[in-house]
């Protein structure tokens, strides 16, 4: 017999064996069968797991590395948020809306992966980018309400924050939608670790961009209305 033939010939010889067998018997034996499949699982699983916890700590302690970058851009602003307050107490809202505006983006893209087989990315991008704008004016609308009232009324603190806002919203959602496309696609990584990614990057963005529009508004655009005048 050749050996191609070997394993139909094993199958049909336990199949006899177990025609023999009473109906107590066959549950008995069946119990036994997943008593020890659940054994060779359980085996499997320890090292699948120290793999996926070795994994997950890196990818977060390189996370932690990274994310102190803030700290470095917010030295290189010491001057604009010593004179003007309103960027520290309007910072983890900002910072905050483009983590939650990504991750909702990340979670709509990988349930998309895992669901569908085939899509256009070119088509989800496009819709993601008007749905960016559109919800990123909506939102910054809001904030720029709730400045406004906090700050009694002053207009250039709330056009401020209202235009940081619109740019970490909008940004925050195109890398929501990229990131996990390029981590399952190109880079061949579970899509899961966009979450954790998106946020430690526009943790660093958002600080990047609320720091650049303030210096831009309140500082170089006051200079150039106290030059004027």
């Amino acid at each position: 017999m050749s050996k191609r033939h070997q394993p139909l010939k094993i199958i049909e010889t336990f199949d006899e064996q177990l025609s023999l067998l009473s109906s107590d018997e066959l549950k008995t034996f069946a119990a036994h069968v997943r008593h020890r499949l659940d054994d060779i699982n359980e085996k499997e699983k320890v090292p699948q797991e120290e793999s996926n916890i070795f994994s997950r700590v890196c990818l977060l302690s390189l996370l932690l590395i990274l994310q102190s970058a803030s700290s470095f851009i917010l030295q290189s602003f010491s001057e604009l948020i010593s004179r003007h307050i309103l960027i520290t107490m309007y910072l983890t809202m900002l910072v905050g809306a483009g983590g939650n505006a990504g991750n909702q983006a990340a979670v709509l893209v990988i349930r998309r992966l895992a669901t569908s087989n085939s899509f256009s990315i070119r088509s989800l991008i496009i819709r993601e980018t008007f749905s960016a704008i559109i919800i990123g004016t909506i939102v910054t609308l809001i904030g720029f309400l709730r400045v406004l009232l906090e700050e009694h009324g002053a207009i250039l603190p709330s056009l401020t924050i209202g235009i940081a806002l619109f740019c970490i919203i909008t940004s925050s959602i195109l890398l929501g939608t990229v990131l996990p496309i390029i981590l399952q696609c190109v880079i061949h990584v579970d899509a899961a670790h966009a979450g954790p990614i998106i946020q430690v990057i526009m943790d660093i963005l958002g600080v990047c961009i609320t720091c650049v529009v303030g210096q831009t508004f309140l500082v170089n655009l006051s200079h150039a209305k106290h030059k004027e005048l």
